[in-house]
C-alpha cells in the first residue's frame, strides 16, 4: 500500500502484550506503542486533528503561522503536520526539554523558542504565558491543546477504538499518563460508552518525590495533576503517582527486558498498570498507553551519567 503522505501513517499503532516487567500472578498488561507514530508519539493523532479542524472551520490560510506551547511532543506533532501542509511552525518549550526533542523540531523545520522551567507555565515568561503572547504578536493561530476538544475527540474517535479491536472489547483497566488530558480523557469517553465496567487510571507523578529543577518531575511532558486538563474532561477513577526513581526503572526495564524503547512517560505509565494488575489478579487484562519513543532521551533516562546526577545509578 502507498500512502499519499506521511500523515497517513498516523495511527494503527501495534499493541504488545508484556511479559518480563510484569511479576507472578499479575493480570495481563498490555501496552499501545505509540511511538510507531510518524513524529515519535501519541501527540502526532492530536496535532493532525486539531489542525484539521482549524482548516474546516477556516482558521486557517495557506502560509498561515502556528504558535502552540509544548513540552515537545505535541510540538513535533505540529511540526509534522505543519510540514506536509505548508504552515509556519513555533513551537514554545520549557527550558529543561530534552536536546533530542529540540533536534526533531528543528529539523522538521518549526522555529523552537524556549521559555523559563522555574515559574509556573501559566507566568508571561512560561512556556504557556509565552506562546500566548507570541501567538497575539504574529497574528497565529493556537491550537491549545489544554482546551482544544479536537485534541481529545482524536483519541475518542482513533485510538480507542483500536484498543478496543485489538483487545476484543476485552481489557479491565486502562492507564495512562496525563500531559494535556487529551488521550486520557478522550479515550475514557468511549470506553464508559461502550465498557462501563472498565477502571480508568491516570498516571501522574508523585508531587512529593520529583527530583527534578525548581521541584518539578524528571518525567517530560506530564503533568503532577489533573487540575489544568479540566478541558479535556479527564476525570479517572483514580489516580496512582509514581516517583521519578520508579518511573527510570521501569523505563530502563522496558527497553533492557522487552525491547521497548520508550520515554519516561512510559515508565509511570507500566508501573501504575502493573500496580493495578496485581490487584485484578490472573485472568484479567489492563492495558496502558506508552506515548512516545525512548530516542528522545538518550541524553537523559538512557544516560548513565545524568542518572547518577540524580542519584538513580
Amino acid at each position: 500500500m502507498i500512502l499519499g503522505d506521511v500523515l497517513a501513517a498516523i495511527g494503527k499503532t501495534p499493541m504488545v502484550r508484556l511479559r518480563r516487567v510484569v511479576p507472578p500472578g499479575c493480570a495481563e498488561v498490555v501496552v499501545k506503542l505509540e511511538y510507531f507514530a510518524p513524529g515519535g508519539s501519541v501527540k502526532d493523532r492530536a496535532a493532525l486533528s486539531m489542525i484539521t479542524d482549524a482548516e474546516q472551520r477556516g482558521l486557517l490560510s495557506p502560509g498561515a503561522t502556528i504558535v502552540e506551547a509544548s513540552g515537545g511532543n505535541t510540538g513535533v506533532g505540529l511540526a509534522v503536520v505543519c510540514a506536509v501542509r505548508g504552515y509556519r511552525c513555533v513551537i514554545v518549550v520549557p527550558e529543561t526539554m530534552s536536546s533530542e526533542k529540540r533536534g526533531v523540531l528543528e529539523a522538521l523545520g518549526a522555529e523552537v523558542v524556549t521559555a523559563r522551567a522555574d515559574v509556573e507555565p501559566a507566568h508571561p515568561e512560561g512556556y504557556i504565558g509565552k506562546a500566548e503572547r507570541l501567538a497575539t504578536e504574529l497574528s497565529a493561530f493556537a491550537p491549545d491543546q489544554f482546551e482544544n476538544p479536537a485534541n481529545a475527540r482524536a483519541h475518542y474517535t482513533t485510538t480507542a477504538l483500536e484498543i478496543l479491536d485489538a483487545c476484543g472489547g476485552e481489557l479491565d483497566a486502562f492507564v495512562a499518563c496525563v500531559g494535556s488530558g487529551g488521550t486520557l480523557g478522550g479515550i475514557s469517553r468511549l470506553l464508559r460508552e461502550r465498557l462501563p465496567t472498565a477502571h480508568i487510571v491516570g498516571a501522574i507523578p508523585d508531587r512529593l518525590r520529583c527530583g527534578g529543577a525548581h521541584g518539578h518531575t524528571l518525567v517530560e511532558g506530564i503533568v503532577e495533576d489533573l487540575t489544568g486538563c479540566s478541558g479535556q474532561g479527564v476525570g479517572p477513577d483514580e489516580v496512582i503517582a509514581v516517583t521519578d526513581s520508579d518511573a527510570v526503572a521501569m523505563t530502563l526495564r522496558l527497553a533492557r527486558e522487552e525491547a521497548i524503547l520508550a520515554g519516561g512517560s512510559a515508565g509511570v505509565a507500566v508501573h501504575a498498570a502493573i500496580e493495578v494488575a496485581r490487584r485484578l489478579g490472573p485472568g484479567k487484562r489492563v492495558v496502558a498507553i506508552l506515548a512516545d519513543t525512548g530516542r528522545n532521551y538518550l541524553s537523559t533516562y538512557f544516560s548513565r551519567a545524568w542518572r547518577e546526577r540524580h542519584g538513580m545509578a
